[in-house]
């Protein structure tokens, strides 16, 4: 069991990623207050993860930027990622979404970058932490729900992101790779922006 203070450091990090996804809310329903607000989050995490490392320099491989899960995590990942695409694509030919927009393979070469950062949240400073008080089940259960809300109020895309983080955290607890579930996290979401979705990710961000 972890320590006394790994718990309370694990408790932090938790509340503070759930705070982060009531505040992405909260902008989201405030006109203009997207874009600073994800600025000033993303400063915060990455000043945070900064400290933590030059405190712990072995944390990357604890949070999962690492090598030796690289192949099972690959394996894995890549099976629910092909799942995926097998659906995504019939249905963006359905819905008239297919071939994408030009734009669409701009955000998918950014994507990645994203997803990782999302994985990071979700994986290495949320679920990590449940885990050690919660069995896999209510973990893989809870991660995934909170990643969802995480995306409120755009119902249709809480559906997606809470159907594919389900394999996401069960595949994390196994083997833990942020670098492979990040890739297949751009992958997935530029595919299903645009496929599923049918919406245009730069003219979001634009507005």
């Amino acid at each position: 069991m972890p320590s006394h203070e790994e718990r309370r450091r694990g408790y932090a990090e938790a509340a503070a990623v759930i705070a982060t996804a009531a505040l992405n809310f909260l902008a989201e329903t405030a006109e203009g207050a997207k874009g600073p607000f994800l600025a000033l989050a993303c400063t915060g995490w990455l000043a945070y993860l900064v400290f933590r490392l030059r405190r712990e320099p072995g944390l990357w491989r604890t949070w999962g930027f690492r090598r030796d899960t690289l192949g099972r995590c690959g394996a894995e990942a890549s099976l629910v990622g092909a799942a995926a695409l097998a659906l995504i694509v019939p249905f963006a030919v359905w819905r008239g979404h297919f071939p994408p927009p030009p734009s669409f393979w701009v955000i998918a070469a950014l994507y990645p970058v994203w997803g990782l950062a999302q994985q990071f949240l979700l994986n290495a400073l949320l679920v990590r932490n449940l885990r050690p008080f919660l069995g896999a089940p209510a973990t893989v259960a809870v991660g995934a729900a909170l990643f969802s809300l995480a995306h409120a109020p755009d119902w249709p895309l809480m559906g997606l992101t809470f159907a594919i983080a389900l394999p996401w955290v069960w595949i994390y607890l196994r083997h833990p790779n942020l670098w492979v579930l990040g890739i297949w996290h751009g992958i997935l979401g530029a595919a299903a922006w645009y496929g599923v979705l049918g919406r245009d990710a730069l003219n979001a961000l634009a507005g």
